[in-house]
């Protein structure tokens, strides 16, 4: 709230004499997020497995600009008319709302999981200067000899963080693709292809 107050040249007392505080804060703060958000578009023709890459990696962005936003509660306002926007894209692929509600939820966990965790070693790396690999590679330089598998490994070979993002994501698609009794291509399709 001190941060806040002094971002916008007021008093601590003055931004408390219009938020209860944090919590509220962070409603407000989700509201306009929310409700500003733009879904990806869905061009005619799109799959919906598609859109929900689309999105996934939208959703991570967003969520790494406004980290607050996850910790937002309770479900209502902004976030809760965000969640319907999801659900009528998605119902307008041909999903029920509760074949809807089931992808939404495997994505959203994906997203405030493993999103969440790929923003902290971001901001991990950044502090020490240092990129995934350089972090890893770090680690390893205090086991010398000690972990030879590990060692091995060489940078060009492993995936991005985004990378494995999406590849995650289109794992989790295609269970969902199953249960609804489709099959999905088994590669990944590429960033920006409708």
């Amino acid at each position: 709230m001190a941060s806040l107050a002094r971002q916008l040249g007021v008093g601590v007392a003055t931004l408390y004499s219009h938020v209860r505080g944090q919590a509220e804060l962070r409603r407000l703060a989700a509201d306009v997020v929310f409700d500003a958000w733009a879904l990806p578009r869905a061009p005619d023709g799109m799959h919906w497995s598609r859109w929900l890459l689309e999105y996934a990696r939208d959703a991570r962005r967003m969520f790494e600009r406004y980290p607050a936003v996850r910790l937002a509660r309770p479900l209502a306002g902004g976030p809760l008319r965000y969640v319907e926007r999801v659900l009528a894209q998605l119902t307008a692929f041909g999903m029920t709302a509760n074949e809807a509600l089931y992808a939404f939820y495997q994505i959203a966990l994906l997203i405030l999981g493993v999103g969440a965790q790929i923003e902290t070693t971001r901001m991990e790396g950044a502090q020490a200067g240092l990129d995934e690999w350089g972090l890893f590679r770090d680690a390893l330089a205090d086991h010398p000899g000690e972990l030879p598998v590990l060692g091995g490994l060489e940078r060009g070979r492993l995936p991005s963080l985004n990378t494995a993002f999406d590849e995650l994501v289109w794992f989790t698609l295609a269970g969902i693709a199953r249960r609804r009794g489709e099959v999905l291509p088994t590669q990944l399709p590429a960033a920006g292809r409708a």
